[in-house]
């Protein structure tokens, strides 16, 4: 019986061997909202930083308190007509961040990257019969150059600005929904990571049936679908300044 013993680096040099690698360095035209539901950490900043009211005084301490409360519960604001009842909801949404400043995550390129090559048809295409598994399943994406910032955790993507993590702010967005209860209008105050922030990602894929003007058109797609939450409303449209593509 013959055996083939392979090691843990000639495996993954096995694999890059077939694929393709895209590095995208991009920057945000809108700024890019966040839609992770805020923890205690994340009411705390937003009560110090957005609302200016010092911790570990009795003013945060209620505030932080009054939104606990407002996050889960729901206001009657049935106009004064009474032909059309509201119910409004307030929550605070917040970007992912560490101690090196917020972030995105692989699965949001990801997810952006599939809804775009599915607006562009390429899923169904029937020379590109298997490409959504080839992005989706087989493709990784990590971060690369500056927004490189723990190698340990190449998943976590940094966007930058002038050298420093990007800055952000908190916007109210307002919408509304149709329920059997009636109309429900919903608002929420939401981080946003500043537009002109700049991130660079990059993306690897075995290009058997996705080729490298195929990926480029949907990086190029993708810029206009956007990035985060809130995409209806035009948040974190971005501009690719430069789609490096090479194959080994």
């Amino acid at each position: 019986m013959t055996k083939q013993l392979y090691t843990g680096a000639e495996l993954s040099e096995m694999l890059e061997a077939i694929r393709t690698t895209a590095v995208a360095h991009c920057r945000l035209l809108r700024p890019l909202a966040g839609g992770q539901p805020a923890d205690d950490a994340g009411l705390r900043g937003f009560v110090e930083h957005h609302l200016g009211i010092p911790p570990e005084t009795l003013e945060f301490t209620a505030a932080l308190e009054r939104i606990k409360r407002e996050e889960i519960g729901e206001r009657d604001t049935t106009p004064e007509t009474g032909e059309l009842e509201t119910l409004e909801v307030y929550q605070v949404n917040v970007v992912r961040r560490s101690a090196k400043g917020p972030y995105i995550l692989e699965h949001m390129v990801k997810a952006m990257l599939k809804q775009s090559a599915s607006r562009l048809g390429l899923f169904m295409a029937q020379k590109k019969r298997g490409s959504k598994g080839d992005l989706a399943e087989f493709g990784t994406v990590t971060a690369s150059g500056e927004s490189l910032q723990d190698s340990a955790r190449p998943w976590e993507i940094y966007p930058r600005i002038d050298g420093g993590p990007a800055s952000t702010s908190y916007v109210k967005i307002s919408g509304s929904v149709n329920t059997p209860q009636g109309k429900k209008s919903i608002q929420h105050h939401t981080e946003v990571i500043a537009e002109g922030s700049e991130f660079w990602f990059e993306l690897r894929w075995p290009a058997t049936r996705l080729n490298p003007d195929d990926i480029a058109r949907i990086i190029a797609g993708g810029a206009i679908i956007g990035l985060g939450s809130c995409l209806s409303l035009g948040y974190g449209a971005f501009r690719v300044e430069t789609l490096e593509i090479s194959a080994r």
